[in-house]
């Protein structure tokens, strides 16, 4: 059977075990304390609902991934400029959607096409929005909304309760 505690921790392993996480959890953004530098890049999942189905249980869930913006205008002016690139921003911006986009097409196709993913599937399409959250320091990244499914077999027997008692027959006393 698989529990709320096996879906965040399943969730959990396959962020970490992805070069470009370096941190998981299951917070609210505004408790996320961005002042610490080892936090980045730091993946967050949102549970938004749960529906349970007749033998599935469907979790609709928001997984972000995001890491800290920084100015590199410094960096790549003057005479010894050091970087180059073919565009011409202020900040790593680009970069952070970039590759929080391509960390989050990862995660999802490893959940998609893995068979061995503990009966976890995404059947959905996933809707990928970029964004900028503004706290002590500047995080931008994706976020991803999409829909988890995984079998639920529980039994019977949690109740024991014949139906004549559930409708408080007489034998219900």
């Amino acid at each position: 059977m698989q529990t709320y505690y096996s879906f965040a921790q399943f969730i959990a392993n396959v962020c970490q075990a992805h070069p470009n996480i370096t941190t998981f959890s299951m917070d609210d953004l505004r408790e996320i304390d961005t002042t610490k530098q080892n936090l980045f890049p730091l993946a967050n999942l949102i549970v938004n609902n749960i529906t349970i189905d007749s033998g599935l249980m469907t979790y609709n869930v928001t997984l972000l991934v995001m890491d800290r913006v920084v100015s590199i205008t410094d960096l790549s002016s003057g005479p010894f400029n050091n970087l180059t690139y073919d565009y011409r921003f202020t900040d790593n911006m680009l970069d952070v959607h970039n590759t929080s986009l391509l960390t989050l097409n990862d995660i999802i196709s490893y959940i998609y096409r893995n068979p061995e993913a503990m009966d976890y599937n995404v059947y959905t399409s996933a809707l990928v929005t970029p964004f900028e959250e503004r706290f002590s320091n500047l995080v931008a990244g994706m976020a991803a909304d999409f829909n988890i499914t995984v079998g639920n077999i529980q039994p019977m027997c949690v109740i024991d309760l014949t139906a004549s008692q559930a409708l408080g027959g007489e034998d219900a006393c």
